[in-house]
């Protein structure tokens, strides 16, 4: 894609490199996730660690149903968003984000950053809608969604379970395309913003 490698600024000043995943990132993908503390890899769909299941993942990549975003710090993957579609079917315009981070660089605005990438997608893939998932404990990671319009759906009590038997609730995010673009058009209206030519 065009707007692919850039460079973007995290809150502490440093700076790390945003491009789309492509096939010879498996390997490099698979550190990232045997890295990633086991605490923090509990809630994900499969595990990550196995290689056969990130290759059925992201083996044969199609942007258009899989959008993985990769975060570099040099060489190294410092984190994944990624926004998946149905190829058919009643979901084929919802969009389903996860975002993974590693832990040294959470809270440093690099999920806010993937959650505007991953909204960019959407606007130019015409999804009309976009979900994410989260246990209720994930305080950050709601707030950045929030941050970004998301608002929450739906609460379900005791939806999952931690590897040690603790059941948390799920929290289930949206954010509403059409109703987001809806909201802009009544602030500038609002506001009566007009533009001068100098």
């Amino acid at each position: 894609m065009p707007e692919y490698p850039k460079v973007v600024t995290l809150n502490d000043n440093s700076g790390l490199m945003l491009r789309l995943m492509v096939n010879n990132d498996l390997d490099s993908l698979l550190r990232f996730y045997r890295s990633i503390p086991e605490d923090s890899r509990q809630f994900l769909r499969m595990d990550v660690t196995d290689r056969a299941n990130v290759e059925r993942r992201f083996g044969e990549l199609n942007y258009d149903h899989v959008y993985p975003i990769l975060a570099f710090d040099e060489d190294e993957i410092v984190g994944i968003a990624t926004m998946f579609r149905a190829e058919m079917g009643w979901k084929r315009n919802l969009g389903e984000v996860r975002v993974l981070i590693a832990p040294h660089y959470r809270r440093k605005g690099l999920g806010t950053i993937f959650v505007r990438e991953l909204f960019s997608h959407a606007l130019r893939s015409k999804t009309q809608k976009i979900q994410a998932e989260m246990v209720e404990a994930q305080e950050s990671a709601i707030a950045a969604f929030e941050r970004f319009g998301f608002r929450r759906e739906a609460t379900l009590r005791k939806h999952v379970t931690d590897n040690h038997g603790k059941r948390e609730n799920l929290i289930i995010m949206t954010l509403d395309i059409e109703d987001y673009w809806y909201l802009i058009e009544d602030h500038v209206q609002s506001h009566d913003i007009r533009i001068h030519n100098n």
